[in-house]
């Protein structure tokens, strides 16, 4: 069965006898019939029967280097075996320049040389001129010789200073020939040419072999420039060499790279400018990009110099012709958070438009005319940056009104930026985003691999509803005796389950592997460690600072202890009797159903107050609705829990180990006897101190740091120890409580900031009332800090814990940041010590879903809960975000920094410092590998006044099929092709071996094969393959086979790039309406659905009437037959592109 890649086709090879000119041999030259015209008699039969004899010298006054001296292999197979000075050429000049040489003040050998080495490079005008390398040992040994015609020496000799040779004379020991043809390909196998042997005629043949040496006589030595050319044209290098070039040019096209002052941003530090390098790259090959960089490194400006380059970069590679002005796309559009607007509007790029995220949440009136204003927006940028995209993840069933507006806008070329990509949706989240986004883009290979998944999920969701119902016979047992099963028969089902879904791999962690697998090459990211941390901050380095945990779990008595306890265990208690049943669908793992009781939110809720604020629990556990009011407002915790007991029909039976404290002395018979023990001891005296306790805390880390952060979930908690900061008599600190929608009442210390752009001007280091030498203290809630910059402060506290993994995150790295200037940071996390909850469990299979997200595994967390505390989940935190970066097999950029560990610094430093350019520039080398394969590195090339495409680097495997050649244009596949090709010489011990001549003249022969074949189509990025196949099935009306290649495999990349685009451009309103289709299945309750690709956009256009698809023919054909203008003429092979060759054979 034929295996298609991402980007892949087949070839048949062909075999020598094909590649020869179709021109009969004839006769064999006898006597005065030895003669040939190209027409009737081959003019190289002649040719080479005279270079088999044992001597023969070649007069011509036009050479093509390379070729000549394939005819010379061709025709003589005992080269090696000749004497010095067997074969002697003397020429004029090249056929390829029709020039001559001599008269520009520069001896003939420098002009010569400046012609085929110059930086116009020599053009390889038939694949069959590669075998020209393995005439150099004959030329190094003097079998060939070589001199160019010197019009000085001429002039000694003749007394006069003729221009040029011109004469054509090859002679042997009994051939003399002479006529029209030059000594190259088009003269003796093309061109209608008259060329005759006078050995007939011994006068005539003597005096063509007098002229012929006396010509030869007139010609400078050249050896070492023909040397020097065939060194150029194939460099035969170590495999480690090669690998070295090829990470070279793979990380170094200029386009894509940014460096020093720049137009917008500040000048970039080396892994930003590597991070808008891998983003551009990837949004080149896939239209779309996830871009993640932990907090404090500097995103703000990763992504407005994204915003100057994926604009260029779309200009260079879809061009505009003939298009006017307003209908080009141009500059950046940006969704950026409200709180960071003024970050990004300092330094902005050019033609750029900034879109608050919350302009995408307008009220439902004005939805129409909000996604017509975006929809405008998009379709005139050629780019697109989502700043913190997380914010804009939504699940597939209940998407947000604000990525509701982001889904629904055209397709463009997006980059979007987090330190936490997948919020708190994990890999669900992250495949709802990417098909809003990217599916228009994504190749069938990637869709097909991504519903691979989806089956599996759907198989284990299967699995697991067989093991529910016998967990539940096996429970009923316990009630009454199955007649039919045994228990022990139904637990060996339940044993037999659990082996499939291992044996089939449809355990969760391996689900959601596989499809972070699937989303790997769209995503480019850094950890920490990348960077660098360091306590020198004056280095110039842009580094983080040391950072260190402390756990500040409150210090509690034996009967605050045993008070919280009872607490939490009278709370567990409470129930309404009503037992709700919910699902949280998803695609990216086995949709749960879970059964609990209605007031397990709250429970959870007020004992993570509890574990926050004794004074906010007991404020939210006492507070009532006025009864004036709207009874429809929000209530409070206790309200719920209260309202929850009295609802149950059975009154609740009080938990065993009653405390004296939640005794009443009075006789009770109230409906809520559980929730009055829990007023009880909640109001006891004995916690009074906590909370006090705590603040002094925070009051000595201020006095040890000057300045700090708090975090909590709640308002109201960051309120309460602001108070008890601000209330301190004496020389107390500033305190900052930012709310922006809160209600809270200034203090003489106190001071109530509304925005993040305000909180920063306090604690940015650029901030207007930034005082160093005044203690501050700032309480924000996780929210509110998320994007904002706060580094001033050298400590920030958490208080409580929270299953938000995604805003702790965000929330830890408001001071850890690149720019800090302290040379250590503190975190220290407020708890009380045994509070477990089931939302603690939740935080860790979030961590785990991050840690599959970037190949940095999760083998190592924790597997059970036991005492989990809130300093443990930041310390979980801190732990994998400081974890090395991983190299994902899935990722190009992964790869290719996987090959750039593997060489030597020191190969590297020189390869790189070496400058590549020569005449074709191909170096070659040879690897071990257990898979024959091919892989070629084509080298970047930035235009010219000549050529103005603008081609990046890119590499190609060739792989043999039985007998065809496969041609893998996927560009991780290739890579990793070429690692685990590399990987095996390495293991081999020959990464360090550079070949011989003789090793590599199979690989010539299979390379004339190869390369001939190679064009544009074949290069062509992963985003154009599914809208070329799929326009290509609607011009002829069906499914096509080759993804298109019969009707635009003779097109330039340029011209393709330009139809995909418009392929696009009309499908988007249909590739819209195939998403909201998407969304009402789910929404059904339906079957999972699919990945939306191609095939269901483009089913809803054919769904179209017929005056639609029509309008739409007519324009798609106009642009083809422009197309095709302007890529007549024009070549489509690579040849000229081919940097580095491997050879990966067994």
């Amino acid at each position: 069965m034929e295996r298609q890649g991402l980007i892949s086709r087949f070839f048949s090879r062909t075999s020598d006898g094909d590649r020869q000119e179709n021109v009969s041999e004839g006769p064999s030259p006898e006597g005065h019939d030895a003669w040939g015209d190209n027409a009737t008699r081959p003019v190289h039969a002649l040719v080479k029967s005279v270079l088999q004899e044992p001597r023969c010298l070649i007069v011509t006054g036009y050479q093509d280097f390379l070729s000549s001296l394939t005819i010379v292999l061709d025709a003589v197979h005992d080269l090696a075996e000749r004497p010095e000075g067997s074969i002697r050429i003397v020429f004029g000049s090249n056929t390829d320049g029709r020039r001559h040489f001599g008269g520009g003040g520069r001896s003939v050998a420098q002009e010569a040389r400046q012609y085929f080495l110059g930086a116009r490079g020599l053009s390889v005008v038939d694949l069959a001129d590669l075998r020209a390398v393995l005439a150099m040992d004959a030329i190094e040994r003097g079998i060939i010789q070589f001199r160019a015609f010197d019009p000085a020496l001429a002039e000694a000799k003749l007394g006069r200073r003729p221009p040029m040779l011109h004469a054509k004379l090859i002679i042997g020991e009994s051939s003399a020939l002479s006529g029209s043809a030059n000594f190259s390909m088009n003269g003796l196998r093309r061109n209608l040419e008259f060329m005759d042997d006078a050995h007939a005629w011994p006068d005539v043949a003597n005096a063509r072999s007098g002229a012929a040496e006396q010509y030869w006589e007139m010609g400078r030595d050249w050896t070492e420039t023909a040397l020097e050319i065939l060194r150029s044209l194939i460099r035969l290098v170590t495999p480690e060499e090669a690998v070295a070039r090829t990470v070279h040019e793979a990380t170094t096209f200029t386009p894509w790279r940014v460096a020093g002052n720049t137009s917008a941003g500040r000048p970039p530090q080396p892994f930003q400018a590597d991070l808008v390098y891998e983003a551009a790259g990837t949004v080149y090959e896939h239209g779309f990009a996830f871009v993640e960089a932990p907090t404090g490194a500097g995103k703000t400006d990763i992504g407005k110099h994204l915003a100057t380059v994926l604009p260029v970069s779309h200009a260079q590679t879809v061009f505009s012709w003939g298009e006017r002005a307003d209908q080009q796309r141009l500059g950046s559009l940006a969704l950026i958070p409200a709180s960071v607007l003024k970050n990004w509007t300092t330094n902005a790029p050019a033609n750029f438009k900034p879109i608050k995220h919350s302009h995408l949440s307008r009220q439902k009136k004005d939805e129409a005319a909000e996604l017509d204003e975006i929809n405008r927006a998009v379709r005139s940028s050629a780019s697109m940056i989502v700043d913190e995209s997380h914010r804009l993840s939504s699940r597939y069933l209940a998407p947000s009104a604000r990525s509701l507006v982001f889904e629904r806008s055209p397709a463009i070329w997006t980059a979007c930026l987090s330190a936490t990509l997948m919020g708190n949706q994990g890999l669900d989240g992250l495949l709802a985003f990417h098909e809003k986004r990217a599916s228009i883009y994504v190749p069938p290979v990637i869709t097909d691999q991504i519903n691979q998944h989806m089956a599996k999920v759907r198989a284990r969701g299967e699995l697991v509803r067989q093991l529910d119902q016998i967990n539940r016979r096996i429970e009923a047992q316990n009630v009454q005796e199955d007649l039919f099963h045994s228990a022990d028969t139904l637990r060996e089902e339940v044993a037999e389950i659990e082996r499939q879904l291992e044996a089939d791999g449809l355990q969760i962690s391996a689900l959601q592997e596989g499809l972070a697998d699937a989303l790997a090459p769209y995503v480019v990211r850094r950890q920490r460690a990348c960077i660098g941390e360091s306590a020198n901050r004056k280095s110039g380095a842009f580094v983080y600072p040391l950072t260190r945990s402390h756990r500040e779990d409150t210090a509690l008595t034996d009967q605050q202890r045993q008070i919280i306890a009872r607490i939490k265990t009278l709370a567990e208690c409470i129930t309404t009797g009503i037992t709700l049943v919910s699902a949280d669908p998803q695609r990216a793992g086995q949709t749960e159903i879970k059964f609990h009781d209605k007031s397990r939110i709250h429970i959870r809720n007020f004992l993570a107050f509890l574990r926050a604020s004794i004074i906010f629990a007991r404020e939210e556990w006492a507070r009532e609705r006025d009864s004036d009011a709207d009874q429809r407002g929000r209530a409070s915790i206790g309200e719920n829990l209260r309202r929850a007991e009295r609802q149950n029909m059975r009154r609740l039976a009080v938990p065993e180990g009653v405390l004296p404290e939640e005794m009443s002395s009075e006789d009770d018979d109230s409906q809520t006897p559980v929730c009055d023990r829990i007023t009880r001891l909640l109001n006891h005296a004995s916690l009074d101190s906590i909370d006090e306790a705590r603040a002094e805390v925070m009051r000595g880390i201020l006095r040890k740091h000057g300045h700090a952060i708090f975090l909590a979930e709640r308002v109201g908690v960051l309120e309460v120890y602001a108070r008890l900061l601000a209330g301190l008599r004496g020389r107390g600190p500033e305190v900052f409580v930012v709310a922006p929608g809160a209600r809270i009442k200034p203090g003489k210390k106190m001071h109530h900031i509304r925005s993040g752009a305000e909180a920063q001007e306090y604690f940015g280091i650029d901030g207007k009332h930034v005082d160093t030498m005044k203690p501050r203290a700032m309480f924000l809630t996780f929210q509110m800090a998320e994007g904002i910059n706060l580094q001033l402060a050298p400590a920030l506290g958490i208080i409580g814990v929270t299953s938000d993994v995604k805003s702790l995150i965000q929330g830890l790295g408001r001071i850890d940041r690149i720019d800090s200037p302290n040379p250590r940071i503190h975190y220290h996390t407020f708890d009380l010590p045994g509070l477990v909850l089931s939302s603690d469990h939740k935080a860790r299979a979030r961590v785990a879903s991050i840690a599959l997200l970037s190949g940095v595994g999760a083998d190592d967390l924790p597997s059970e809960l036991v005492e989990f505390a809130a300093g443990d989940l930041t310390d979980l935190v801190l732990d994998q975000i400081k974890k090395p970066r991983i190299l994902r097999p899935g990722n190009y950029f992964d790869q290719i920094e996987g090959l750039r560990r593997s060489v030597p610094h020191e190969v590297f430093e020189r390869v790189q410092g070496a400058d590549p350019r020569g005449l074709w520039g191909a170096e070659l080398c040879l690897l071990a590998s257990r898979q024959p394969v091919t892989i070629l590195l084509l080298g970047g090339r930035t235009g010219s006044p000549q050529d103005p495409t603008v081609l990046p680097p890119r590499l190609l495997a060739v792989r043999d099929d039985g007998g065809r050649a496969e041609i893998i244009g996927d560009q991780t596949e290739a890579a990793r092709l070429l690692s685990d090709a590399y990987a095996e010489t390495r293991r081999l011990g020959r990464h360090d071996v550079r070949p011989e001549f003789a090793q590599v003249t199979a690989t010539l022969d299979r390379l004339r094969d190869t390369l001939s074949q190679l064009t544009h189509w074949d290069i062509r990025p992963a985003r154009t393959v599914s809208l070329l196949a799929s326009l290509a099935g609607f011009l002829t009306g069906r499914a096509v086979t080759d993804g298109g290649r019969g009707q635009f495999g003779d097109l330039t990349l340029p011209v393709l790039e330009k139809l995909a685009e418009a392929w696009a451009h009309e499908l988007d309103v249909f590739w819209i309406e195939a998403k909201e289709a998407v969304s009402q299945r789910s929404a059904s309750g339906g079957e999972i659905p699919d990945y939306l690709g191609i095939d269901a956009i483009y089913s809803a256009f054919c769904a179209q009437p017929d005056d639609v698809r029509d309008a739409v023919r007519v324009r798609i054909d106009d642009l083809i037959a422009a197309c095709r203008v302007l890529s007549e003429g024009e070549p489509v092979d690579i040849l000229s592109r081919v940097a580095v060759i491997f050879e990966a054979r067994q």
